[in-house]
Order: structure tokens, then C-alpha cells, then sequence
């Protein structure tokens, strides 16, 4: 399986709705949720996050999730039997990277550990608290944090805000 598509093969998904790519195949994580965990703890619990507003409306409505569910199941079926089980897990897995880089990008604060890796978080109490209970805990097997970074815009570039400590 891969892990990123190339352009020419997220081009050929064979979205069989009028929505983004990027909406069908969040349609098609959230039903393939509700065949395992069933329709209710999946919206509770794993709700589609749309890009488009409209769909980010119905989203947000049990009822009209349900409706649009009912109506688009057999077309994430039929989409399933069209493009094939490896490459539908290709796709689905494709875009669950996706998502997650939208999320990271997302997040405007981080903490740069000792190997390079930054962690991300949405808000700086949470970074400098977890910064915190991180340092505290060193050497046992956690990252260790070495500088605190923010970033003006998503997505944008990390700066160093101030070194890592104890206290926030």
C-alpha cells in the first residue's frame, strides 16, 4: 500500500459525487466507521470533517447526517466495486494522511524535541504544560523537549519562541 499518491493517481478516484475529492473520501472514512462501530457511535465519535461548508453544516446535524448517509452509501459501495478493494484502501489510506497534515498544519504551537521531531498543539497552555510533564519525566522513553516553537500562519514556518522548561 502506499502511504502518498502522486497527483495523476488522486486525479483518477472516480468521485462518483459532485463534492471535492477531499469530501468523498472523508464520506468514505466515515462509512466504512459506521459498518464497524454503526451509524451512531460513528457520529458521535468519528463525524466526517468537511472542507465545504455545506457539508460541514449537514455534518453537524445527526438528522441530516443520517439523511446524507442513507442517500450516499451505495454510491461509496458502488465506487468500492468500481475502483477495486487494493486501490479503494490505497485511496482511503491516502487521505487519512491527508487529513492528518491538515490537522498538524493546523496547530500553531509545537515543541521542537531533541531528535528534530516537533510535536504539535493547538493552544500554547497545552504545549507549555506537556513541555512540562515531558521534561519532568525524561528518561523514561518520552522525547525530550529542547525548544519551544510557534508559527504565525498554518503551515507556516516554526520559529523558536523560548528554550523548553519545567515551568511555564
Amino acid at each position: 500500500m502506499t502511504d502518498h499518491l502522486t497527483d495523476q493517481q488522486q486525479a483518477d478516484i472516480h468521485n462518483p459525487t459532485d463534492w471535492s475529492d477531499y469530501d468523498f473520501l472523508e464520506f468514505e472514512c466515515f462509512v466504512s466507521k459506521v459498518h464497524i462501530e454503526g451509524f451512531t457511535y460513528a457520529a458521535e465519535n468519528y463525524g466526517p470533517e468537511f472542507e465545504t461548508p455545506e457539508l460541514q453544516a449537514i455534518a453537524d446535524d445527526l438528522g441530516a447526517l443520517r439523511a446524507l448517509y442513507v442517500e450516499n452509501e451505495p454510491k461509496v459501495d458502488a465506487w468500492y466495486e468500481q475502483v477495486g478493494g487494493e486501490r479503494a484502501c490505497d485511496l482511503h489510506n491516502a487521505h487519512i494522511d491527508e487529513e492528518r497534515r491538515r490537522r498538524e498544519d493546523a496547530c500553531l504551537f509545537g515543541i521542537r524535541c531533541t531528535d528534530g521531531h516537533v510535536l504539535t498543539y493547538n493552544t500554547e497552555g497545552y504545549r507549555d504544560r506537556h513541555s512540562s510533564y515531558l521534561l519532568e519525566n525524561a528518561g523514561k522513553g518520552w522525547r525530550v523537549p529542547d525548544v519551544l516553537v510557534r508559527r504565525e500562519v498554518p503551515g507556516g514556518e516554526w520559529v523558536d519562541d523560548r528554550p523548553a522548561t519545567t515551568t511555564p
